[in-house]
């Protein structure tokens, strides 16, 4: 499963730019995920190609849509992996001695 899955997924702002008619040029969005202590907030700049609504004329499923969700999903999964994976203890035993070890 991925961590995406289980993370908490919130609104941390969606700030429209509007053209003299009121209809919206390009939003910049910001939606964060977290999950147990770790968090990532992805931010994304939104063109709309043909203004033809108001602000209040979105839904908040249509600006995720244009965020690529299944892309932020992959993406979160990756980071939470690798802050979470556990690292490895290395260490020297600089008291070895080789002369303990069998000629052949």
């Amino acid at each position: 499963m991925a961590h995406a899955d289980d993370a908490t997924k919130s609104w941390v702002s969606a700030i429209p730019q509007k053209n003299d008619e009121g209809n919206v040029i390009e939003w910049i969005c910001k939606y964060k995920y977290t999950l147990n202590s770790k968090s990532h907030t992805f931010d994304r700049l939104i063109k709309i190609d043909t203004p033809s609504k108001a602000p209040s004329g979105y839904t908040k499923a249509e600006l995720l849509t244009f965020m690529d969700t299944d892309h932020m999903n992959k993406m979160f999964t990756r980071k939470y992996t690798e802050w979470t994976k556990v690292v490895p203890v290395i260490t020297t035993d600089n008291s070895f001695d080789v002369s303990t070890l069998n000629d052949s």
